[in-house]
């Protein structure tokens, strides 16, 4: 089956589009941090509330947009040999690092809509989590994101 683009391409952009989502993910809650930590309806408040919205919207959507489109491209390339038998036993010879790294990757979508609506929130003035809780929780993509890699190029 001929593509568009090789799979060596997709996996060169699927890997790029995966860099700048996880660098989104890690940011956006340091720039909550720091709206948390400063004075409501002050000037750092509004710099760090357009900062997180133009990081949303410029970076984290579209990365996210694009390292699920290219990920399900090589997924349908690594298994198109296979269509012909039963969908059932096409997935069965799915590796099973595969499904484990689709769950992180499920959780790190799950954690983007979270923090994108924790910003909206944020935007109306609601403060629900410290700043100590932002600076946690700035570090969670990037212990998700060694364990997707991991499974990924040691196929355990």
């Amino acid at each position: 089956m001929e593509h568009i683009i090789g799979y060596d391409l997709a996996r060169g952009l699927h890997i790029i589009a995966v860099i700048a989502w996880i660098s989104g993910l890690l940011m956006l809650p340091r720039f909550y941090a720091y709206v948390t930590a400063s004075q409501p309806g002050g000037e750092l408040e509004a710099a760090m509330l357009k900062a997180a919205r133009n990081l949303r919207m410029i970076i984290l959507t579209p990365s996210f947009i694009l390292a699920w489109a290219f990920g399900l491209f090589l997924f349908a390339t690594y298994v198109s040999g296979d269509w012909s038998r039963p969908i059932g036993e096409v997935l069965a010879a799915v590796p099973h690092w595969f499904w484990g790294k689709l769950v992180l990757v499920l959780g790190l979508s799950g954690y983007q809509g979270f923090l994108s609506s924790e910003g909206r929130r944020l935007a109306k003035g609601e403060r629900r989590h410290t700043e100590r809780y932002w600076r946690l929780m700035s570090e969670v993509p990037f212990l998700v994101a060694i364990a997707a890699v991991l499974l990924a190029t040691l196929e355990p």
